[in-house]
């Protein structure tokens, strides 16, 4: 995401010390995240139907299938990376698991005006450029799903803005800044469209098990959030 998820510093390339703690890194990253994030929500996976926006290679889409989902739908815009969940190492419930190459708000607007139904819908990094959130969470709400997970690098402000972010230059060509929604701005979206807001407290974590986890900890006006969302009237 063009500099803003995590990227550790650990040392010279090439050193077989800072491959060691990369590794490590990430290994600590993916259980804390998975233990934040879902582990903590068995109660509305099991026996669910999910529909994952923004799937990656789909290695989640998966652990949420042995975590017992009955269905998993896993949509993705890059073709390299579903091409990689067949690469993942076997499972029981992998048959279980739908990966569909699309861009994800798409389907999940295709979804809506089919009158789909899901149980839980994950938001993975996909409401990063995205000018109408209203329209995003009121296709959501469409789903009538029991819940909704979130995750993604958001500007920390309270107030409903859409922040713009410099982007990296391409082999010198300047680049169109990247918008940013503000937590505000989540809040005020999925508040109209009738769902409760609960932010993710990642302090919650012991400082002993945060490596690799920077992103969520940064004191600057962007950091990388969670939230989940329930229906009010529930």
């Amino acid at each position: 995401m063009d500099g803003l998820n995590d990227a550790p510093d650990t040392g010279a390339a090439g050193d077989p010390g800072t491959v060691e703690v990369t590794l490590r890194q990430r290994a600590n990253r993916r259980q804390a995240r998975y233990g934040m994030l879902f582990d903590c929500f068995r109660h509305v996976i099991t026996d669910s139907s999910v529909l994952y926006l923004g799937a990656g290679d789909g290695r989640w889409c998966a652990d949420l299938a042995q975590a017992g989902a009955l269905q998993v739908v896993g949509v993705e815009a890059q073709d390299e990376l579903i091409a990689r969940f067949d690469g993942l190492p076997s499972i029981g419930a992998r048959e279980r698991v739908e990966m569909r190459r699309a861009a994800p708000l798409d389907f999940l607007q295709t979804a809506a005006d089919m009158d789909k139904r899901f149980d839980l819908v994950v938001l993975m990094d996909v409401l990063r450029d995205v000018s109408d959130l209203h329209e995003v969470f009121e296709d959501i709400a469409r789903l009538r799903p029991r819940m909704v997970m979130g995750d993604g690098v958001l500007a920390t402000s309270a107030e409903p803005l859409l922040r713009l972010e410099p982007r990296r230059a391409a082999g010198g060509t300047a680049r169109a800044p990247h918008m940013i929604p503000s937590r505000g701005a989540i809040t005020q979206a999925a508040t109209a469209n009738g769902f409760e807001v609960d932010w993710t407290d990642w302090t919650q974590l012991p400082p002993s098990l945060r490596e690799g986890l920077s992103d969520y900890y940064r004191s600057g006006p962007i950091a990388r959030a969670s939230f989940t969302l329930i229906d009010a009237g529930t």
